[in-house]
């Protein structure tokens, strides 16, 4: 479910095979038996998808987080004593953590937040705090099934950073930069993000 433009809960036909195009065929993140993901978003959010269905198709470990409300002490405790590779958080969470306690990540191989744009100042942070973790700028509508676009966040930003792009599309997905007559714009012009390819959910 999304809450969409309107706040107003929205159910999303999402497809299996835009499942499959989220965790097979790309390379914003690492999948296979090695990883182990913590499934820490409720099943009726869409970073579910990629949390549960990115471990169980790759014959991952897919570690159940307990019903209460995260904390960095509790996730810090799941993170040591299941040995999690992989975690995903919202923006706002992943902002929490890196100023209460960073180090409750330290364990990660891959840590991916998104949601909406990402502070400079905390993944600057979260970079000091963590090196040997790759952190991944996810961003995509529930409509798209989780991810559109990735960014693999390098391990030092130059000092005229001002924003976290979000990257490419991901396998199977297309984006364009269109124009108010749907025409694609030139570089560097601003326009509308229409996004296509086998991520869509139904009826878009």
């Amino acid at each position: 479910y999304t809450s969409g433009s309107t706040g107003q809960p929205k159910g999303v036909m999402v497809e299996q095979h835009s499942v499959a195009r989220l965790v097979f065929g790309t390379d914003y993140a690492r999948f296979g038996p090695e990883e182990t993901f913590l499934l820490l978003a409720p099943m009726a959010f869409d970073a579910s998808t990629f949390e549960l269905w990115g471990a169980l198709l790759h014959g991952s470990r897919c570690v159940i987080h307990p019903p209460d409300v995260p904390t960095a002490a509790g996730l810090q405790t799941l993170i040591e004593r299941h040995g999690v590779t992989t975690l995903w958080l919202t923006a706002a969470l992943f902002n929490a953590l890196i100023d209460e306690r960073p180090e409750a990540l330290r364990g990660l191989r891959q840590l991916l937040t998104g949601g909406e744009a990402l502070s400079v100042a905390h993944v600057r942070r979260a970079l000091a705090a963590l090196p040997g973790v790759q952190l991944i700028n996810g961003y995509g509508p529930t409509e798209s099934t989780t991810f559109t676009c990735c960014h693999r966040i390098p391990s030092e930003l130059p000092a005229s950073c001002t924003s976290i792009p979000i990257g490419r599309p991901i396998g199977n997905t297309e984006v364009l930069i269109l124009d108010g007559l749907r025409q694609p714009v030139a570089v560097g012009v601003e326009g509308e993000l229409y996004i296509g390819g086998a991520g869509l959910a139904r009826g878009y």
